[in-house]
């Protein structure tokens, strides 16, 4: 499989435009986090914030987070037209690529029977696990929205948590819970 191609954005990044519209698009308002915002995170040293190019096409972005031997995909958004060919699998073998002396972490909304994206959330978690994620029986609340946690290996709770706690203090307080 080959990997995509990933650039540091910076303030002056050329597809700064494309990543806030794409930002608006594939996250809804609770979760929605402004390119601004994510460069600020990327004054820490260890928040990685990348567009994803095909060759040369923007194909979107992600924002990773690499705290002692774990790797946080915080967001990762694919273009509407890119989406459904692989290019989604392709970033998480890029992630896997850059960080392949650590266990990659998400979260995702949890499952919810009730829920009107309960579908979107169903194909999120397949799309996890047929890229090597497994279920860690943990979740978090935050932004009013219950969120599941995979891992690619090992996962330490005490380990996320205070990974969370460095890069997002001010806008989350994380509540817990085993699922």
């Amino acid at each position: 499989m080959d990997l995509l191609r990933t650039e540091k954005v910076t303030g002056e990044h050329r597809d700064l435009g494309k990543i806030e519209k794409l930002a608006k698009e594939a996250f809804p308002p609770e979760e929605y986090m402004s390119p601004e915002y994510m460069l600020e995170l990327s004054e820490f040293e260890n928040f990685h914030f990348d567009a994803l190019y095909d060759a040369d096409r923007f194909v979107g972005y992600m924002t990773t987070v690499d705290y002692k031997d774990l790797a946080y995909l915080f967001f990762l958004a694919i273009e509407p037209e890119c989406r459904g060919k692989g290019l989604g699998s392709r970033a998480i073998q890029t992630m896997k690529n850059m960080y392949s002396d650590k266990y990659l972490t998400v979260d995702f909304e949890l499952l919810d029977e009730n829920a009107p994206n309960n579908e979107q959330r169903k194909r999120r978690k397949e799309f996890y696990l047929r890229n090597g994620f497994k279920e860690t029986g943990h979740g978090l609340r935050y932004f009013g929205v219950d969120y599941e946690i995979m891992s690619t290996g090992k996962f330490e709770l005490q380990t996320f948590r205070d990974m969370l706690m460095e890069h997002k203090p001010d806008r989350v307080g994380p509540e817990y819970f085993t699922i």
